[in-house]
């Protein structure tokens, strides 16, 4: 699939749900899935400030919490996808223990 497929997504979401259900027979399918998975995982996103005048080397610098304690979450899609990624890393881990060795 194309990387910005917006199928990937649900995709991603049901090898997930299959670990779930499969537990231990899911392990053969796991040399297939992993690379992609590990490679999304290690992905480094770019972010920046829109109308920001020079280049950002960190933008969690340039953004200045509100001080009445609410957090602020920065999220785009190469974010989102590292994200699912760890999170099905977590469930195949969990699931699968020795099985994803």
């Amino acid at each position: 699939m194309e990387e910005k497929d917006p199928q990937r997504s649900y995709l991603l979401s049901a090898w997930q749900r299959i670990c779930l259900k499969m537990k231990a027979d899911f392990a053969p399918y796991l040399a297939q899935i992993l690379p992609s998975i590990l490679q999304m995982a290690s992905l480094k996103p770019e972010m920046g400030i829109e109308g920001a005048t020079a280049e950002l080397t960190d933008v969690l610098d340039e953004i200045k919490p509100a001080g009445d304690g609410k957090r602020l979450n920065i999220m785009n899609d190469d974010i989102e996808e590292k994200d699912s990624a760890i999170q099905m890393l977590i469930v195949f881990v969990e699931e699968l223990g020795a099985g994803c060795a």
